[in-house]
């Protein structure tokens, strides 16, 4: 009996995620994923059991790796609209890598095969939750400090903020980064930002 291939887990997973940020959970096969993951068939089904666990350890692989990065940024200024600002440089600073796929791991996710998983479902939901969360207390934040002026609450500034995010990472696959740059600039000053 030959011994099994001892793999870095970390590495293998942002393998995984960038191949599902490519092609999508349904493309993406278990072949192509041993091939990239460079695991053997018995090491990958004893360390994830399937495709779908696979998928939500690459989605939360995402969020350490990627999501974070915009977060401490959002993070670090108690203006909200300069926290915005470092927030869009960071998404368009991933969109612009030659490194990275286009548009965003969670926002490809919100498709009917990955949704109808009900682990990939609940987790996706609750990571949009934390989202609107995380946007609604820093705005408030800031309007507690009276650096941001709203007529708005902070939660529809936030779920406001968190639809066009949506859909900027929809349009990016499409439309010239320079030209959403200047969109999403003009978008926050409409919102006073």
């Amino acid at each position: 009996m030959g011994r099994a291939k001892i793999f870095e887990e970390n590495a293998a997973l942002g393998k995984a995620m960038r191949l599902f940020w490519r092609q999508g959970y349904a493309n993406t096969s278990i072949k192509q994923l041993l091939n990239e993951m460079d695991m053997l068939n018995g090491s990958f089904y004893h360390s994830f059991k399937d495709k779908k666990t696979v998928y939500l350890k690459a989605l939360e692989h995402y969020n350490q790796e990627i999501t974070s990065k915009r977060q401490t940024e959002l993070l670090a200024h108690d203006d909200f609209s300069k926290g915005i600002r470092a927030f869009f440089d960071e998404i368009y600073n991933t969109l612009e890598s030659p490194n990275e796929p286009a548009g965003c791991l969670i926002v490809n996710s919100m498709v009917d095969e990955v949704l109808n998983e009900e682990k990939l479902k609940e987790f996706l939901y609750d990571n949009v939750e934390a989202y609107v969360q995380l946007l609604t207390k820093r705005i408030q934040h800031s309007i507690d400090l009276k650096l941001t002026k709203t007529e708005l609450t902070a939660q529809q500034m936030a779920y406001i903020l968190f639809t066009y995010i949506q859909g900027l990472f929809r349009v990016s696959k499409t439309l010239k980064l320079k030209q959403l740059k200047s969109q999403t600039e003009d978008f926050l000053h409409a919102l006073n930002l």
